[in-house]
């Protein structure tokens, strides 16, 4: 009897951790030379709980076949003192996650997210060698394209 109740908890926990996804949002720079990416946060609006986008972004090195390196961690440190403002520069060759939706498929900034999701975003500067992108909540869509789980802007 007391290996059937563990049976049924292990499976228990697969079963739950088995249905749980995330998809990313990310700016990869698939440059040779630094970009900076300042954005900027919404507060959050009133019933949600939860921002997609964070002012705590992750980085990793790319392969050369543009993967993620999981296990290649790249720190960044973010130039504004502002918490709703985040200023990094990403190096070469490497993405930078800013925001993560759990268990919910992104289709567009404007949709109805579960789990009191808030698409906490206001807007985005990209500058590469003198060239400037600007990228604000309206225009988001215009810039990141879904694909595999991500939801990416890529500088080349």
């Amino acid at each position: 009897m007391r290996h059937f109740k563990t049976y049924l908890f292990i499976l228990s926990v697969l079963l739950i951790s088995g249905c749980s996804w995330v998809e990313y949002f990310t700016v990869g720079n698939k440059t040779d030379t630094p970009i900076t990416v300042t954005y900027e946060l919404n507060e959050l609006d009133e019933g949600n709980f939860f921002g997609i986008f964070t002012n705590i972004p992750d980085a990793y090195q790319l392969s050369k076949s543009s993967k993620i390196q999981w296990d290649n961690k790249i720190e960044l440190s973010d130039l504004d003192e502002n918490p709703a403002i985040v200023k990094v520069v990403l190096p070469p060759k490497t993405v930078m996650i800013f925001g993560r939706l759990h268990n919910d498929t992104y289709e567009s900034n404007s949709q109805y997210f579960i789990n009191s999701r808030d698409f906490n975003f206001s807007s985005m500067v990209i500058e590469h060698q003198g060239e400037t992108t600007q990228i604000t909540k309206a225009t988001f869509d215009d810039y990141f394209v879904k694909k595999n789980g991500y939801v990416k802007f890529d500088v080349k």
